[in-house]
């Protein structure tokens, strides 16, 4: 355990490289299946906002991947990109058809059964948020 307590800026580390290689990876995937996305995106915006839409999410995607890896402002960065995923788990939210409370829990959060990958948008938030107040050592340090 002291090793860990000593090495506790790893964990903000951690959390940079991993968020940071996802949306670096999730912006270049819109990029390269532009056609495909924006016709997903026009569902689930319409079709006025659906490309400008696209556009936005690549932008905030690979910039806010690329602070994150850089630690350039990751804390905002963190916070941006929280913001995303929240826009993301409101408009792809579906729930299945769960016998109760503690069903549709399991659905949102561990299950997917709902569809919209609720769970891993919880899981995304929840780290994004961790990064974005705990900010990060050498953000703490300016």
């Amino acid at each position: 355990m002291k090793w860990m307590e000593q090495h506790k800026q790893l964990g903000p580390l951690i959390l940079r490289v991993f968020f940071g290689a996802a949306f670096l990876v999730a912006g270049l995937d819109k990029v390269l299946s532009f056609d495909m996305m924006s016709g997903m995106f026009k569902s689930l915006f319409g079709n006025s906002l659906g490309t400008p839409m696209l556009v936005l999410a690549i932008v905030l995607e690979l910039a806010g991947g690329a602070m994150l890896l850089l630690n350039w402002h990751a804390n905002c960065a963190a916070l941006v990109l929280s913001g995303l995923i929240a826009v993301a788990f409101v408009t792809t939210f579906k729930l299945g058809t769960a016998p109760n409370v503690i069903g549709t829990l399991r659905e949102m959060m561990v299950m997917n059964t709902g569809g919209g990958n609720t769970a891993v948008n919880l899981a995304y938030l929840a780290g994004l948020l961790s990064l974005a107040f705990n900010g990060c050592e050498t953000c703490r340090k300016r």
